[in-house]
C-alpha cells in the first residue's frame, strides 16, 4: 500500500511543524514540565490555526479531514517537543467520543468549545479495581428517571485536574449495561484526589479522581447502536493509532538530534559520524522509524474508512511505533554521551515520555495479547 502525501498533506505537515519550530520553546517546556503545567496558551493557538480537531467536520470547527491528517500533526508536534507534543493530541479526547458517538445537542455543547480553544476534554474508564490491601473496589452506578447517580468510582484520568469535560466509560461483562457519561469539572462530587508523579507526559497531568455521588443527567448519557461499534472501542482504537504517533514523532525527532550531535561532536580529530559504529545505529534507527511510519499511516487510514483490520492495526501501529521510539531515544542518548542525560538538552526527557506512552493505558504486552488474540481467531 502507497503512503505518498497529496500536496494537501504536505502543506499540514509543513504547517504543523512551522507552528511547532515557533510556539514551542525549549526553556518554557521545561518550565511546563517542572510545574506539571498543560500548555494552555499553546493549545489555544494551535486551536485558532485549526490544528485541533482537524479531523472534525467543518460545523464542529474542525477542517472536515481524517484520522490521518491529525496523525501528521501530532508527528510533527511531538517530533519538535515530545512533552508539548503529547499534551495538545490528548486535549481532545473527549470530544472524539462525543463527536463519533453523541448526539446533535452533545456536539455543539462540547464539542464546540474544544475546537475554538475555550475548553479542553478527556476519557476515563471506571471498572472493578484492587485496592493495595488487596481488596475488589467495585464502582457502583444507579439508573434513575432522571438519569445516573455515581454513588462511587475511582480512576486514573489524564489531563484530570485541567480538562473541562470528562468522558466516563462503564465497562460491564455485559455489554448491553456498559455506559458512556459525560460528566462536567464542576460536577458535585466529583474529586481530584492527587497528582501522580509519572516518569513522563509531565505536562499532562495525571490524576487519580474520585466520584462520589455524582449525578448525571440523562441528556450527558452518550447512547450508542448495541450492535455496532462501543465508545470504548472507539477510544482504544484513536488512543492506540494517536499514541503511535507521537512514537513515531518522538522517533523521528531523537534520530535527528543523534544526526546532528554525530556531525558537530570530534573524537579523534574525526567527526563521530564518520565512525561505523555510529553510521551503523543510524542506519538501523533510521530503517526501524520508516517501518514504524508505514504502520501508523495504515493504521489512521484503516480508521478512516473502517477497514476491518483496523482494530489488529492499531494495535501493531502501537506496539511496533513505541518500541522504535524507546529504542530510538536510548540510542540517541549514547551518541550524545553524557551531555544526553542533561535536561538542558531534550533527549533524556523524550525517552521519558517515550517509555511512558508504551506502557501507559494498554502496554505492550496487552498489544501483544491483542495482535496474538486477532490472528489466531480471525
Amino acid at each position: 500500500m502507497s503512503f505518498e502525501l497529496t500536496d494537501t498533506h504536505q502543506d499540514i505537515q509543513k504547517a504543523a511543524r512551522e507552528f511547532a519550530e515557533k510556539e514551542f520553546d525549549l526553556d518554557l517546556a521545561l518550565e511546563l514540565e517542572k510545574e506539571r503545567r498543560f500548555p494552555k496558551s499553546i493549545f489555544e493557538k494551535a486551536c485558532q490555526l485549526g490544528f485541533i480537531g482537524v479531523d472534525y467536520p467543518e460545523s464542529y470547527g474542525g477542517q472536515s479531514l481524517g484520522l490521518f491528517e491529525n496523525v501528521l500533526v501530532i508527528e510533527e508536534f511531538t517530533r519538535k517537543d515530545s512533552g508539548i507534543g503529547i499534551s495538545l493530541s490528548l486535549a481532545d479526547m473527549g470530544s472524539s467520543i462525543i463527536l463519533k458517538h453523541g448526539d446533535e445537542d452533545q456536539k455543539k455543547k462540547f464539542v464546540i468549545p474544544v475546537t475554538k480553544g475555550k475548553a479542553t476534554s478527556t476519557v476515563a474508564t471506571l471498572t472493578p479495581t484492587l485496592r493495595k490491601n488487596g481488596e475488589s473496589f467495585v464502582p457502583s452506578i444507579q439508573a434513575n428517571p432522571d438519569g445516573y447517580h455515581i454513588e462511587r468510582g475511582e480512576t486514573w484520568v489524564i489531563h484530570g485536574s485541567s480538562a473541562h469535560t470528562l468522558i466516563l466509560l462503564c465497562e460491564d461483562p455485559d455489554p448491553e449495561k456498559s455506559l458512556c457519561l459525560i460528566v462536567e469539572k464542576d460536577s458535585k462530587g466529583l474529586k481530584v484526589l492527587g497528582l501522580k508523579k509519572m516518569m513522563g507526559m509531565r505536562l499532562s497531568s495525571i490524576d487519580e479522581m474520585a466520584f462520589d455521588h455524582v449525578k448525571i443527567p440523562r441528556s450527558h448519557a452518550i447512547l450508542w447502536n448495541r450492535e455496532g461499534v462501543d465508545p470504548l472501542t472507539t477510544y482504544r482504537r484513536i488512543h492506540r493509532i494517536k499514541t503511535s504517533a507521537q512514537a513515531l514523532g518522538i522517533a523521528q525527532g531523537a534520530f535527528e538530534q543523534a544526526m546532528k550531535h554525530a556531525r558537530e561532536r570530534e573524537q579523534f580529530g574525526k567527526k563521530i559520524v564518520q565512525f561505523q559504529g555510529i553510521q551503523f545505529m543510524l542506519a538501523e534507527l533510521y530503517t526501524l522509524i520508516e517501518a514504524a511510519r508505514g504502520l501508523v499511516y495504515r493504521a489512521a487510514r484503516d480508521y478512516d474508512v473502517n477497514a476491518k483490520e483496523v482494530e489488529r492495526n492499531s494495535s501493531v501501529a502501537k506496539l511496533f511505533a513505541t518500541d522504535v521510539a524507546v529504542r530510538t531515544t536510548i540510542d540517541s542518548i549514547q551518541i550524545h554521551g553524557g551531555v544526553g542525560l542533561m535536561r538542558e538538552y531534550s533527549i533524556e526527557r523524550m525517552f521519558r515520555d517515550a517509555k511512558t506512552i508504551q506502557n501507559l493505558e494498554e502496554s505492550d504486552l496487552v498489544q501483544k495479547a491483542l495482535i496474538a488474540k486477532r490472528i489466531v481467531l480471525s
